[in-house]
């Protein structure tokens, strides 16, 4: 602020006059403790807004994917959570109301969410927490290497050219990725009142849950599963037929496993043989080494994993898999070295939040540019020279826009290229844009 009451040029740049006053710094350094998540959610959702009036927005297909990134605080540091219990307790006393995107990031907080299968392993982050981000957690580097404290950053886009995202969610690293999938897609569909025939993601996505909530909202899972059949020498569960009449298995050696019980806390179906028909098979060495014998398990939601696999086999699916790969970690790959992702520069849950939805409002804002200038050269009939491609390649490396002025100066020497009386209004456009 010292600097733009000396020098005219920053007065000018930010739009003040000679004797304007300017803001105080604590008017920035205090913005996010008095505006909250919620303004710049309603920033973030504006663009969107935008994008969506002017038409780079399909909605019919949805792209998951995630990212870490660093929190302020160091790994080494952590100590017993105990001690921060009251404290906490206080602070969600004085909490303020959230807004329908505050109440999601509030749920993915870094508390375990009771599932299908209760924790079989205790975390660090249950019983240590850094007193520099409390909400940080322990996570390994992409890289490998030591563990250091840090956060998830998922995002939805959509799968239209403009690769615009609907939707952008910082988690603590222990909130993995599959967890929130199913809330975002509800809170994409129901704020921007759109109809998504797929949604697609890798295989941390690929989980029963997540399979069954998508095909359940009429939305096609490209989620591929995990393949576990490899991680023993036994015969998969594939070479077991199942007998939807009789409701059995029928293993390799013609014998019958019926159903034997069922598990609802993990909502499968246990299908074995008695014992003795096992341990005299004269296969067993290569079907299991229990001496119960063979068990196969079955979802509750078996019929609707058997159609999704089906999708697998198309082409529809095989091209959404390698369109993936091209729409979402480009983006990672922009926000990390032009966006300053890498590191968050805030801490704590909420501020780093408002950290990703600022990067991904500048994302979408510089492509809705990009769409813009895009219309209004193709309105204007402009070559599609090297020197309009090096004009839209600005938005993509997050460079400013310092040359349309010249740009457009040089296409207007051409003759018959541009209206004399466009010539004017167009330069003139174009020099504002370049100013933002």
């Amino acid at each position: 602020m010292e600097t733009v009451n000396v020098n005219l040029a920053h007065r000018w740049f930010i739009g003040y006059d000679i004797d304007e006053p300017v803001p105080d710094h604590s008017s920035l350094s205090k913005i996010r403790e008095r505006f909250g998540l919620k303004v710049f959610q309603l920033f973030f959702e504006r663009i969107v807004e935008l994008c969506i009036e002017a038409g780079p927005v399909w909605g019919e297909e949805l792209y998951f994917d995630s990212t870490k990134v660093q929190a302020d605080a160091n790994v080494n540091g952590m100590i017993d959570r105990a001690t921060y219990e009251a404290q906490e307790h206080l602070d969600q006393l004085f909490a303020e109301a959230l807004s329908p995107f505050g109440r999601l990031v509030a749920k993915y907080n870094g508390k375990r969410l009771s599932g299908i299968r209760k924790p079989h392993y205790q975390r660090l982050t249950d019983d240590q927490v850094s007193p520099i981000d409390p909400d940080a957690a322990p996570m390994q580097a992409s890289q490998g290497g030591s563990a250091w404290l840090g956060y998830r950053d998922h995002y939805v886009v959509d799968g239209g050219k403009a690769r615009i995202i609907l939707s952008a969610l910082v988690t603590p690293a222990s909130i993995t990725d599959n967890i929130p999938l199913l809330d975002l897609v509800d809170w994409v569909r129901f704020r921007w009142t759109i109809a998504p025939k797929l949604a697609v993601g890798d295989t941390r996505y690929g989980t029963v849950p997540n399979i069954v909530g998508l095909e359940e909202h009429g939305i096609k899972a490209y989620l591929p599963t995990s393949d576990f059949s490899q991680r023993t020498q036994y015969y998969p569960a594939k070479l077991f037929l199942y007998d939807a009449e009789q409701d059995h298995y029928v293993c390799p050696q013609g014998q019958i496993l019926p159903l034997a019980s069922r598990r609802t806390s993990e909502q499968v179906l246990i299908y074995k043989p008695k014992a003795k028909v096992c341990n005299t098979c004269p296969v067993k060495s290569k079907c299991t080494g229990s001496k119960s014998g063979r068990h196969i398990f079955r979802s509750f939601f078996q019929e609707v994993l058997d159609k999704v696999e089906t999708y697998r086999q198309s082409e529809a699916y095989l091209k959404a898999i390698r369109k993936r790969s091209l729409w979402v970690e480009p983006l990672f790959g922009e926000a990390k070295e032009f966006h300053g992702l890498r590191r968050f520069r805030l801490r704590r849950l909420r501020k780093v939040n408002i950290e990703g939805v600022m990067v991904a409002a500048g994302q979408n804002l510089k492509r809705l540019v990009t769409h813009n200038l895009r219309m209004l050269f193709s309105l204007l009939k402009f070559p599609s020279s090297c020197l309009i491609s090096s004009l839209f390649r600005t938005f993509s490396t997050g460079c400013s826009l310092l040359r349309p002025k010249i740009a457009i100066r040089v296409c207007a020497g051409v003759p018959n290229r541009i209206h004399p009386e466009l010539q004017t209004s167009v330069e003139v456009q174009l020099i504002s844009m370049s100013q933002i």
